[in-house]
């Protein structure tokens, strides 16, 4: 009996191992009272819109496009793990990008110090969801280099996993296939999910990974 039963139980135990890595791959997006958004979930790399060669976690692409409609950038660097960024900052994570002027259609370094200033209205001091902004005053950023945004998200400690929680300016939109969702390879890993502090906005204190600031990055030239 036990041995006609154990192919049951064998499929049993798959699917229950299976269950957690579809729950945390399907995405949920919360409206935090600073107006920013925390989403939990559906953490995938895919190609960045306009920009060839250039990939994003699929939770920015929101927060991108609506960046882009307010000051004319270019994106020169998004997923990395080229040794110029940090392996413990957010490139490795799709959660980062290094920008400068689109010149082509008019885009300036005017423009592109407005967006660090709507980022981090003070040095070292990222209005939330920006957990680091690198601009004048970081080495090897600046005008006439390159500006980096990275975006906050839960811990993560295990390189080639995704952050479980990302932190943005506004609510991804959900994958068409929400109900079939497509874990990274990599997967997602659980952390700190609480909304970043940050005193420009007031968010709630949270518990997070260190801020890895970078040092390099993909600017003009590059």
């Amino acid at each position: 009996m036990l041995r006609m039963l154990r192919p049951l139980l064998i499929a049993v135990a798959a699917l229950g191992l299976l269950l957690p890595a579809a729950s945390e791959a399907r995405m949920k997006s919360t409206k935090l009272p600073d107006g920013t958004c925390s989403t939990t979930g559906g953490g995938k790399v895919v190609d960045l819109p306009g920009f060839p060669g250039e990939r994003i976690d699929r939770r920015l692409l929101t927060d991108i496009k609506w960046l882009q409609k307010r000051y004319p950038m270019f994106v020169t660097d998004g997923y990395s793990n080229d040794g110029v960024h940090s392996p413990n900052g957010e490139h490795p994570l799709g959660l980062a990008l290094d920008i400068v002027p689109d010149k082509a259609n008019g885009g300036t370094w005017g423009q592109i110090t407005e967006l660090a200033l709507f980022a981090e209205p003070k040095q070292n001091q990222p209005r939330a969801p920006f957990r680091w902004v690198g601009y004048d005053g970081d080495a090897g950023h600046g005008r006439g280099n390159h500006l980096h945004l990275s975006w906050s998200h839960s811990t993560v400690t295990k390189p080639g996993r995704l952050a479980r929680t990302v932190y943005t300016i506004k609510c991804p939109k959900p994958p068409a296939a929400q109900q079939e969702p497509e874990p990274n390879p990599g997967g997602t890993e659980a952390g700190q999910v609480k909304h970043p502090d940050s005193p420009s906005t007031g968010g709630i204190k949270a518990k997070l990974a260190p801020v890895v600031a970078e040092s390099g990055g993909v600017g003009v030239g590059g």
